[in-house]
């Protein structure tokens, strides 16, 4: 008698607790949600390639990412491969330096935004040469240009230490 009243005491309590639980309203299922991921990294520099094709590659790769039109882009590369090769720290005559043969107070002013006074990354120097575009009066000439012969006529000039 005893197992019976307490199966039923059992069956009981288990009615009484599933008709508390209705409340006239039908709850959602719990929804399971991921766990929140961690802020995603910054991607990793590109590894500089070795070779010109790979230089020449990033060269247009950053300039398109930043926005440059496609014959502006055009005629940075031409500028780089007649300034060095597509050799990031290719050394000119007269002290001149890096892709864009940078030199003077320009080479001096590009250590500092590098941070050291030795080859910069490609990269850096890349966001360097974006940065006297943009800023430096002697460059205006080339965002106002309309084609590739005309874009590096302006680089020419303004890399050359010139003016528009």
């Amino acid at each position: 008698m005893m197992r019976r009243g307490s199966a039923a005491l059992a069956a009981g309590i288990s009615v009484t607790l599933l008709m508390s639980a209705c409340t006239g309203e039908i709850a959602a299922p719990p929804v399971m949600t991921a766990p929140p991921q961690a802020p995603s990294a910054p991607a990793p520099p590109r590894a500089e390639s070795a070779t010109p094709q790979g230089v020449h590659a990033e060269i247009v790769r950053w300039f398109s990412a930043a926005g440059y039109r496609g014959f502006q882009v055009e005629a940075l590369v031409q500028h780089a491969k007649l300034e060095s090769g597509f050799r990031p720290c290719a050394a000119g005559a007269a002290g001149l330096r890096y892709t864009f043969q940078w030199g003077g107070t320009r080479l001096q002013r590009l250590h500092q935004f590098a941070g050291a006074p030795r080859c910069p990354a490609l990269a850096t120097q890349l966001a360097f040469a974006d940065g006297e575009l943009r800023t430096d009066p002697k460059f205006s000439c080339f965002w106002g240009t309309t084609t590739k012969s005309a874009a590096l006529a302006a680089l020419r000039r303004g890399f050359g230490g010139g003016s528009c």
